[in-house]
């Protein structure tokens, strides 16, 4: 005998002489006998003498799960699962519901045979075990009335529109009865509309199921009045008593709003920009989904115009969707410019609106700048660089500040002594180009470790209309850990460098990046350039120093000229670390200790100069010739010295003065006191021999004197 049964929606054909299942109404309870269940064809396996010495045993591997099975006076429980087909044909075993909200429920159970009078054991080998389900079908009861989980029925409906009733509008539940069951009844219809069906919008219903409302077939057509709208309804199951509920409808004017409205903007240079559906567009509830635009004020500095140049007053959303539009600015004096427009359907309108059109600056902002608190950091193209609008109007922009930051000042140059920098005005990209500007903060960091700060300006330059703008840049602790020394070449002393190049330490900025405009900037520390580094600030001796890329350690170079070769010259990376402290006021140290130290060099020179011009003197005095012996005294022979043919014997004889035509010496002779020219009458002859050879170089480099009148030389 083959009996269908169903476990979890699955047909399968059970192989048990009964297994047909059984029917409990909800709450109640079903007894399952041999008729219901029966598996006493498994003797057949047996050989006809062993089946008197068999018995079957079921056993329950699954309980049910809205219900328990009694055998005898016990419930089957995981413990305790076995009963046998003698029970079954004797007793039966009952299944109890539990009286919840259920439709079905089942139970999965083994069965094999066992040997009487022991123990039931259920077999090692599963080719002996059949394993199968038993169905129970549950009857339900109408003992609940339906319940309406919708705690305010309502309804929403723009002025005019047909709109279907959902779950979310109207919703009942009944565990007892199918949505089909479930009927609603319209008591007082509603005073600006009517309800209907899908199949027929024209024709008012009043009674429906709540299987219609779930599938969407149920709609309130509005009469287009502006009148609140209620209509009394009924609930019933068809056995419990109807439940009577208010329904609202709750009318929403037609409308038309703008839900994008971002404006148009212009660069510096740039005269014209499309006028598209991503800056401007409307929407509405209504029925009729185009949307006209009407312009009631137009552009003062400029004109809307369609893509073959032609000035327009009214277009609609198709128009900004496909870009047909754009405006153009036709005067450069001003950088702000709007128009006036109405925004319109056939059924709403929107007027009043306006479109700002704003002039963007063509300059290029450091991102992500974090200065430190308390110090001077010099404003660079880093941090603004409008190298473009210079190099489009071939002018130097001019910067004019509208706002200063919150927490400090932009001040230009230094301040001097017991004085404070005053906070700028206006000022050029030549001067942020050559660093003459610094940013100084001075905010109260307490237990805060950034703060957000900015510059506003107004930027302007020739044929372009003014841009306003804004420099933001962040505020943070300073740090002296963060300030490094720039690692310069340490040279031998022979090298011929060495003082060059000691004399060329800078301390630079280091940062997070590089004080470029498309990257992010840091700047830690600043120094006061030295008057030597003002007097050469335009030239680069040591290869690129332009401040701006200051991402890593720069390493000084000096300059070579032709033949030079620094190959050999050591250099030592050996980084020092500089603390530069914030200084509130100016200290009048910084002014006297370089004038001290000017006016010592100045005390060195003069004593240096008068050092050399001492010397000089002294080199170019002649020198006196040794006193030698007069010709009467008689030299010793070891003192004489020999004769030599090479040098001649030289005898000056003075001229009688009153000699016609002969020149006379009216003074004696230079050499006359030295023992070599006597005025007397006979001159001895006076050898060259009788002269040490020290006082021959001396007379050789003595200088001649000049010749008088009446000299002359012999």
């Amino acid at each position: 005998m083959d009996v269908s049964y169903e476990n979890a929606g699955t047909d399968r054909k059970s192989l048990l002489l009964a297994n047909t299942g059984a029917v409990v109404t909800e709450g109640d309870s079903v007894v399952i006998d041999k008729s219901k269940l029966d598996a006493s064809n498994l003797m057949f396996k047996l050989p006809t003498p062993q089946r008197s010495s068999h018995e079957v045993w079921f056993q329950v591997k699954s309980l049910p799960q809205h219900g328990v099975i009694v055998v005898g006076e016990r419930n089957l429980s995981v413990e305790k699962p076995n009963f046998s087909q003698y029970i079954l044909n004797k007793y039966g075993i009952t299944y109890r519901h539990d009286d919840s909200e259920t439709r079905h429920d089942s139970f999965v159970f083994d069965t094999w045979l066992n040997p009487k009078g022991k123990p039931a054991q259920r077999p090692l080998d599963v080719s002996q075990v059949l394993e199968e389900w038993f169905n129970i079908t549950v009857v339900p009861i109408n003992d609940q009335p339906p319940v309406l989980k919708t705690k305010t029925p309502n309804l929403s409906v723009v002025q005019g529109d047909i709109v279907a009733l959902g779950l979310q509008n109207l919703n009942v539940e009944d565990l007892d009865n199918h949505s089909e069951n479930i009927q609603y009844t319209v008591v007082s219809k509603p005073n600006n509309g009517y309800l209907a069906l899908g199949e027929n919008l024209n024709e008012s219903v009043v009674s429906f199921t709540q299987a219609q409302i779930n599938s969407g077939k149920v709609y309130f057509v509005h009469d287009g009045s502006q009148a609140l709208g209620i209509f009394y309804f009924s609930i019933s199951d068809g056995h419990h008593k109807p439940v009577y509920k208010l329904f609202n409808l709750e009318l929403t004017e037609i409308t038309i709003s703008l839900v994008n409205n971002t404006g148009l903007a212009l660069k510096q240079g740039q005269t014209c920009v499309a006028l598209t559906q991503g800056s401007l567009a409307a929407e509405t509830n209504g029925k009729t989904t185009t949307v006209h635009y009407r312009i009631t004020k137009l552009p003062r500095y400029g004109k809307i115009l369609w893509l073959d140049n032609q000035d327009l007053r009214q277009f609609e959303q198709e128009d900004l969707r496909t870009g047909r539009l754009f405006y153009h600015m036709t005067s450069v004096t001003s950088g702000q410019d709007s128009f006036e427009f109405t925004v319109f359907t056939s059924e709403a309108n929107l007027t009043n609106q306006v479109v700002n059109i704003t002039v963007k600056p063509l300059v290029r902002f450091g991102k992500g700048v974090r200065i430190p608190n308390g110090i001077v950091v010099k404003l660079n193209t880093g941090f603004l660089n409008a190298t473009e609008l210079a190099s489009l109007t071939g002018s130097d922009p001019i910067f004019e500040v509208v706002s200063q930051p919150k927490y400090g000042k932009l001040a230009r140059g230094k301040a001097k002594a017991g004085m404070k920098t005053e906070p700028v005005e206006s000022f050029s990209f030549q001067d942020v180009k050559q660093e003459r500007l610094s940013i100084e903060l001075n905010a109260n960091m307490t237990e805060v470790q950034e703060l957000n700060d900015s510059l506003v300006f107004v930027v302007k330059a020739e044929n372009v209309p003014p841009a306003k703008g804004e420099f933001r840049f962040t505020v943070i602790p300073y740090d002296p850990s963060l300030v490094r020394r720039t690692e310069s070449p340490i040279l031998t002393p022979s090298s011929p460098f060495s003082q060059s190049l000691n004399q060329t330490n800078q301390t630079t900025v280091f940062g997070v990046g590089t004080a470029l405009p498309s990257l992010s900037t840091s700047f830690f520390s600043t120094q006061r350039p030295s008057k030597t580094d003002q007097k050469f600030k335009g030239r680069n001796h040591w290869g690129n120093t332009n401040r701006n890329d200051s991402t890593g350690t720069t390493l000084g170079k000096p300059t070579m000229g032709r033949g030079e070769d620094l190959s050999g010259i050591p250099f030592m990376m050996t980084p020092v670390r500089v603390e530069s402290y914030p200084q509130r006021t100016s200290n009048p140290l910084l002014v006297i200790l370089p004038l001290l130290v000017l006016l010592l060099l100045v005390i060195i020179l003069v004593v240096l100069f008068l050092l050399l011009r001492r010397n000089r003197k002294r080199k170019q005095k002649p020198l006196n010739l040794k006193t030698l012996p007069s010709p009467s005294t008689p030299l010793a022979c070891h003192d004489q010295p020999q004769r030599s043919a090479a040098v001649p014997m030289v005898t000056v004889t003075p001229l009688s003065p009153s000699g016609p035509g002969s020149p006379a010496l009216d003074r004696p002779l230079p050499f006359a006191n030295q023992g070599y020219v006597s005025n007397s009458a006979s001159p001895p002859n006076c050898s060259l021999k009788a002269v040490n050879p020290e006082s021959s170089d001396q007379l050789i480099r003595t200088t001649l004197p000049t010749l008088q009148q009446n000299q002359y030389w012999v």
